[in-house]
């Protein structure tokens, strides 16, 4: 059975301000029980309480809240180009971000480093002592069980390193690491796209290609902690298809197959092309290569969701990175593909996060540790009924 106190918190995350009476009934537990958890939690300054202004006979009607001020988390957010971290308070409102590029990622002692300062400047915008719980996304596989980087490609000096434990040690606080789209994938889940479905994938197309997937309100992770790794996918690697770094890469291949053709075999001109935007901004204003590599592009990334949707079921992909700024361009050939392929379509939508959706996400999963913390209990140890599981289960 929960402890009532992490019930009462877990109550208030959803409903931010209730009467005694109502929590009783949202929790299902006794008037007592409450009474004793709000009277306790009131002390410890967790809680507060209020009277409303109220017309008529008889006392006031009183109300309890979180007190957004007496505890706070990060969410960190770890690529291989940009470092993100940001403060998050009792309420879920965020309440500043931080991001530095990332100096070396095969740099182990840089990174963490790096890391470590920017939570501490975050944490100097708050009282000391106030930091409940640190959640850090990294981008490749990571076990989230054991804390440590089993495989990032873009962040390689972190590869084997017990990096949960190296920041806990440095934090004095709590640590749990996960996969970056996996939180991207919550995030959305609790504040973005998503909200309210069971059964989520989100894409992320930038430029690297990666997935986060929820299944059944439950974060899928996989025997060896790679659920996602679509940059795997064949014919050939997906990433070395349809990623933002293949696609300028495809348009110069493209490129000098035309001018062989032209030149009947001279030698082409180099042309740079900056990145895969640029590219559909091309084949938009009808560059006859750009339209062509944008074509096969689509046609990719629409056998990706089509797989992707076969198997799970979604009830939403969500799709994210660079890639979704296309707009129209990738979404409605897409979502034509998934109409002709499936009998039941999911529903495709662009991330309502964005670049915060990885943020959002560890910041969710660092409030629910949060809210064990103060109750005085532990992670959960077995899985809750059916009956008790909320829509997302976040630890």
């Amino acid at each position: 059975m929960s402890d009532p106190a992490l019930v009462v918190l877990e109550v208030l995350a959803k409903h931010p301000r209730a009467s005694r009476a109502r929590l009783a009934e949202l929790t299902g537990l006794s008037a007592a029980t409450v009474g004793r958890v709000v009277d306790r939690m009131r002390r410890r300054g967790i809680l507060r309480e209020y009277s409303i202004d109220a017309t008529g006979v008889g006392r006031p009607p009183r109300l309890v809240e979180l007190d957004e001020d007496a505890g706070f988390v990060v969410g960190i957010d770890a690529g291989g180009r940009t470092l993100r971290a940001a403060i998050v308070d009792l309420q879920g409102a965020m309440r500043g971000r931080l991001a530095r590029p990332t100096r070396d990622p095969s740099d182990r002692e840089a990174v963490v480093g790096d890391l470590v300062a920017l939570v501490d400047e975050l944490a100097m915008t708050v009282p000391p002592g106030l930091i409940q719980s640190v959640v850090a996304g990294i981008s490749g596989i990571v076990d989230h069980d054991a804390g440590r980087v089993l495989l990032s490609p873009d962040l390689p000096g972190l590869d084997g390193f017990d990096l949960a434990a190296a920041l806990a040690g440095r934090f004095e606080r709590p640590v749990t690491i996960d996969n970056d789209d996996l939180l991207a994938a919550i995030g959305e889940a609790t504040a973005g796209a998503a909200v309210g479905c069971r059964d989520v994938a989100f894409l992320s197309l930038g430029y690297g290609v990666g997935a986060g997937l929820i299944v059944g309100g439950r974060p899928l992770r996989g025997a060896s902690h790679a659920a996602g790794a679509i940059a795997y996918l064949t014919p050939d690697r997906l990433e070395d298809r349809a990623s933002g770094r293949a696609i300028p890469a495809r348009y110069r291949e493209a490129l000098a197959r035309r001018a062989r053709r032209a030149d009947d075999g001279g030698s082409p001109s180099i042309v740079t092309v900056g990145d895969a935007r640029t590219v559909f901004g091309l084949a938009a204003a009808g560059d006859a290569t750009a339209v062509e590599v944008v074509e096969g592009v689509v046609r990719d990334l629409g056998d990706l969701i089509v797989d992707v949707a076969a198997l799970l079921d979604p009830q939403i992909i969500v799709i994210g990175g660079g890639l979704a700024l296309a707009g129209p361009a990738l979404f409605d050939p897409l979502t034509q593909r998934l109409a002709e392929a499936l009998p039941y379509p999911p529903r495709i939508a662009m991330s309502a996060l964005q670049d915060a959706a990885v943020l959002q996400g560890a910041g969710s999963v660092a409030l629910a540790l949060a809210r064990r913390r103060l109750a005085g209990v532990g992670p959960p140890s077995r899985p809750r009924p059916d009956a008790e599981r909320p829509v997302l289960e976040l630890v």
